[in-house]
């Protein structure tokens, strides 16, 4: 028997949209079972808007009102009252298209994963005339390299308008952190894709608003423009939890072949690559310097020189990385061996971007501090000779066990 669907959306002074998203969600091919709303305090127009749409709706809609306490709260009293087998939360600005429902639904039935997720495209209206513009999907990394657990680990890509999930998965990793501003999403992605596969599903799910205003709850509100701060501190935030809790052994399930000691040089790698990403470079240099000081484990190859590339290669920057002291301890790596050498060289191969990006824009003090960053690490040599071949390799698909922990 197929499974019902819970919709869960949470809103806050949203009334403008939050009828669109409902009609979208009353229109779907397998529509849901039940219908969640769960006003946030809201001090708009919403209960009027739930009330219109819930006299017409073909779908029962519950309507919940509480004070003020932010997405996460929302959503964790939400989820106490969803009855479905499958969970879609579903953002009060968005759009989902007709066919989510069912891809989404199809793809676990399928495969018998607990999350399903796709793509989505975002738009905005203009103002004055309403025209939609549509402005493409933004950041999508190429799922053909890689596990969808790694890419994920790098960078959020996928959202909740376009994730399906198990009720039973949501029991087993817990609610969502109610001490984040921002990134519960995020969060909750990587607890929950660290305990099961995904499926991913290449279909535009939703239509994702982009549009000015302010952001989170009414005690920690920020504006629209100041997001790309705020994300930074509550990844970092986030990311400072999973140190503890995703086991190393998660990251060196990503690779296989070789030795036993190449897949775990290499799960340190991509744990410092994460956390390099996140501007964390304390982390970060631990992880490369345990990898580096690794000996026996020979010298690196293409999969562990891609991995250091994208370490320079994160959506918030590395400026630390460019200033004393960090600069002065990732060239420390050149002394730790050949590998060392080679990864510090690896390191500097990603800075060259960000130096000519730093030219491009006529930013001549960042571009000097670059520019010694990679004379330190790679002593003016970049690139050479391909590295030899390792046997190492990088998952798709993560063996079962890797979820085991």
């Amino acid at each position: 028997m197929p499974g019902q669907i819970s919709a869960i959306v949470p809103t806050y002074n949203r009334s403008a949209f939050l009828d669109e998203a409902l009609s979208a969600l009353e229109s779907q091919q397998r529509p849901p079972s039940q219908i969640i709303v769960w006003d946030d305090g809201s001090t708009d127009g919403t209960p009027e808007v739930v009330s219109q749409r819930r006299a017409a709706s073909p779908i029962p809609i519950l309507y919940r009102r509480s004070a003020n306490g932010g997405k996460s709260r929302a959503l964790n009293a939400a989820l106490d009252e969803a009855t479905g087998d499958y969970i879609w939360i579903c953002d009060d600005d968005d759009i989902s298209l007709p066919g989510a429902g069912r891809s989404l639904a199809q793809a676990l039935e399928t495969t018998g994963y607990g999350i399903a997720a796709g793509r989505h495209l975002r738009f905005r209206d203009a103002s004055g005339t309403g025209e939609r513009i549509m402005d493409g999907t933004g950041y999508w990394p190429d799922l053909s390299e890689g596990s969808v657990l790694r890419h994920l680990l790098e960078d959020i890509f996928f959202f909740q308008n376009a994730t399906l999930v198990r009720r039973d998965l949501y029991d087993r990793v817990g609610g969502f952190r109610e001490d984040l501003a921002r990134s519960i999403d995020y969060e909750m992605f990587v607890r929950l894709a660290a305990r099961s596969p995904v499926a991913m599903v290449d279909e535009v799910m939703f239509h994702q608003r982009k549009h000015d205003g302010a952001r989170g709850p009414s005690s920690a509100r920020h504006a629209a423009g100041s997001s790309e701060t705020v994300w930074l501190e509550n990844d970092r935030a986030i990311f400072a939890a999973f140190r503890a809790l995703l086991p190393l052994s998660l990251y060196a399930a990503f690779f296989e072949g070789a030795s036993a000691a190449a897949q775990h040089r290499a799960g340190l790698l991509e744990r410092g690559c994460v956390y390099a990403r996140r501007r964390d470079w304390d982390a970060a240099r631990e992880d490369f310097g345990d990898a580096a000081a690794m000996a026996h484990a020979g010298p690196i190859g293409p999969v562990e020189r891609a991995i250091l590339l994208r370490a320079m290669a994160g959506k918030h920057g590395a400026h630390e990385a460019f200033e004393a002291p960090v600069s002065a301890r990732l060239a420390e790596l050149r002394q730790l061996g050949v590998s060392g050498r080679e990864m510090a060289q690896a390191l500097a191969h990603g800075a060259q971007w960000r130096l000519r990006a730093a030219l491009t824009r006529r930013d001549a003090a960042e571009a000097a501090r670059i520019a010694r960053f990679i004379w330190k690490t790679s002593r003016g040599r970049v690139g050479g000779a391909a590295p030899p071949p390792t046997g190492l390799s990088e998952r798709r698909t993560l063996p079962a066990e890797a979820y085991r922990w």
